[in-house]
């Protein structure tokens, strides 16, 4: 799954976001691109799930297609 992800502005931005994703399901793996502000996320868990725990980081994910 694939997040847009506006206010991920920085590294420590993008490793707040792993920590939080990481610690939901350890099992998840995340490609960050910070420049382009995108999160690819490969995990069992459902697209919605990780929107709510990324939420509860402090940032507002967008779905992409």
């Amino acid at each position: 799954m694939e997040f847009e992800i506006p206010d991920m502005t920085c590294g420590g931005c993008a490793n707040a976001i792993k920590r939080a994703v990481t610690q939901f399901d350890p099992a998840a793996k995340l490609d960050v691109d910070v420049p382009v502000k995108i999160v690819k996320v490969t995990s069992t868990q459902s697209s919605q799930r990780i929107i709510e725990v990324i939420e509860a980081a402090g940032f507002h994910p967008l779905a992409r297609a």
